[in-house]
């Protein structure tokens, strides 16, 4: 009896960390600004109680020619003046149960301008390029950044 309840006991743990290391979204990206080309920052994306994905800012680097930012100065509420590293830049976003590899209903913090997009993504085939497309109706404009998975 002792040795089934160890068995299925370990059993039970080595599926849930091979559920949850397949899930191709969670782990360390690097993001390509769409303006600029260049990797700004390293994120982290996680899944919470909800199934819902956000991503926190791990690091930051520098635009050639450009000082560093290290608070969130445009931003507004309770992001207002606060560290870059550590903050969630993606929020909210699920999974499209219609259509694979696809992402919906999150929203995107740009701390370099402060502006906050609605979001939805999609991952490429190999698992490795994240592609959001933000949208915002404040500003009318739009965002399309790459997120590349190290």
């Amino acid at each position: 009896m002792k040795r089934s309840v160890y068995l299925l006991a370990l059993t039970s743990s080595l599926a849930f960390s091979c559920f949850a290391a397949s899930d191709p979204l969670l782990g360390k990206w690097k993001t390509i600004d769409d303006k600029t080309g260049y990797s700004l920052a390293d994120v982290e994306i996680q899944k919470d109680k909800n199934n819902l994905y956000r991503a926190i800012i791990l690091s930051t680097r520098e635009i050639p020619g450009a000082t560093k930012i290290e608070n969130c100065t445009k931003c507004d509420g309770v992001n207002k003046n606060q560290p870059i590293i550590g903050m969630t830049t993606l929020s909210h976003l699920k999974a499209d149960e219609t259509q694979g590899n696809t992402y919906i209903q999150g929203q995107l913090l740009d701390p370099l301008s402060g502006l906050r997009y609605d979001a939805q993504a999609r991952l490429s085939n190999n698992g490795k390029h994240l592609r959001i497309r933000g949208t915002s109706t404040e500003n009318g404009g739009g965002r399309n950044i790459i997120w590349v998975k190290y």
